[in-house]
């Protein structure tokens, strides 16, 4: 009795999760294709949308993106020293956190942090308006939802993403600097020098790169759900909960499959 109950409740959520990636693949495709409208003068959206959804995503992030990176940084720093210096190479430290931040723990930590911050936002904010049926209003007066609700919010998040990213990059690797030369001994100018000679465009692009599938991950799982909600206030919150957990799963998931190719890439190369 339990392992059927174990198997037919394992069953019906992976059946509702495939459900839910496909609507997402079909909500991306028609995002992608306004998009390309967009570019080519075909269709418009409004550029007072995008601009606050750029402020929102970008500039009111930016503090709790700092701080949660520096202290990352730091994390990674206190985390390997012990090991390092058993090594004999301590200062080696400055070069495993350079390292580290740029190709994989600030883009993922910053897009954690968005998909939390920006995500469950709107999916709660779309989520109203399908509830209240203002996105039926869009319709009715000839107004595609997703030319008017996705496209602005899926190029301000791409557009801020990256961006934050680069400012994780620096504030991650000020974190290891607090902890190399404030705890560790390590020379002030030591620890620069080391950190830029470790560090490569290719560590850095690949950090962008992830950033912009991030983006758009997180700014289609939360329109998706949000356009899904069903039930009113308690639809809502839920489709808040399932765009949080949903975006984190798929940006680990994607983040291991870009960590793949990189490597791959730049051990052939």
């Amino acid at each position: 009795m339990i392992i059927e109950s174990f198997f037919g409740i394992t069953g019906r959520k992976t059946r509702s999760f495939l459900r839910v990636a496909w609507e997402m693949f079909g909500l991306m495709g028609q995002t992608m294709v306004w998009s390309v409208q967009v570019v080519l003068r075909k269709a418009r959206v409004r550029k007072s949308d995008m601009l606050f959804q750029m402020v929102r995503v970008g500039v009111n992030a930016l503090p709790i993106v700092i701080l949660c990176n520096v202290f990352v940084g730091m994390i990674l720093a206190v985390s390997t020293a012990e090991l390092l210096r058993n090594l004999g190479v301590l200062t080696r430290i400055a070069q495993v956190v350079g390292v580290s931040m740029t190709r994989e723990l600030s883009p993922l930590m910053t897009a954690i942090i968005m998909s939390g911050f920006v995500g469950a936002a709107m999916a709660a904010e779309i989520g109203a308006m399908t509830a209240s049926e203002e996105v039926l209003a869009l319709e009715t007066s000839a107004l595609n939802p997703i030319r008017f609700l996705v496209v602005p919010r899926l190029w301000a998040v791409m557009a801020m993403l990256p961006c934050l990213t680069i400012i994780a990059d620096v504030a991650g690797m000020l974190g290891g600097y607090i902890v190399g030369t404030l705890f560790l001994g390590i020379g002030s100018a030591r620890y620069i020098m080391i950190n830029n000679e470790s560090l490569y465009l290719r560590d850095i692009i690949a950090g962008l790169v992830k950033a912009e599938a991030f983006a758009v991950v997180i700014t289609i799982v939360a329109c998706q759900q949000g356009l899904a909600v069903r039930g009113g206030a308690v639809g809502v919150g839920q489709a808040t909960t399932n765009s949080v957990v949903y975006s984190i799963f798929l940006l680990i998931v994607t983040n291991l499959f870009f960590a793949t190719v990189f490597n791959y890439l730049m051990v052939t190369g």
